[in-house]
């Protein structure tokens, strides 16, 4: 997932809120070479389980995420396929990342320090 990878490393190395800061401060404090490693098991500490592409009919893809029971979005437990219709591989991953920056657009830094420093 090249392009979901590309676009959520440009987006989290901005640095420019207190979120994207406090995710980049733990990633240079941990053990991880690959941000994209650290990010997915920092995510999924907040409970957003898993994110991926689907493929449906020859080179058309569903795009998803699934979150956990106790996630910090106040949302139910759920997968939810963000793509209307199946779209091009691309595409699918450019709407993923889109959909990923908007869950941490307005995070709650209180409920994300609790979660991991648990």
């Amino acid at each position: 997932m090249i392009t979901y990878n590309n676009t959520l490393i440009a987006y989290f190395k901005a640095n420019d809120t207190d979120f994207k800061k406090y995710l980049n401060e733990k990633f240079e404090q941990s053990n991880i070479a690959s941000f994209i490693q650290f990010m997915d098991a920092f995510f999924y500490k907040l409970g957003l389980i898993s994110t991926n592409l689907h493929p449906i009919e020859g080179s058309k893809w569903d795009a998803y995420y699934v979150l956990g029971y106790e996630n910090i979005f106040s949302t139910n437990a759920d997968k939810i396929v963000i793509t209307d219709s199946p779209i091009q591989r691309e595409p699918a991953e450019e709407k993923l990342a889109k959909k990923i920056i908007e869950l941490f657009a307005f995070i709650d830094m209180s409920k994300v320090n609790d979660r991991i420093t648990k």
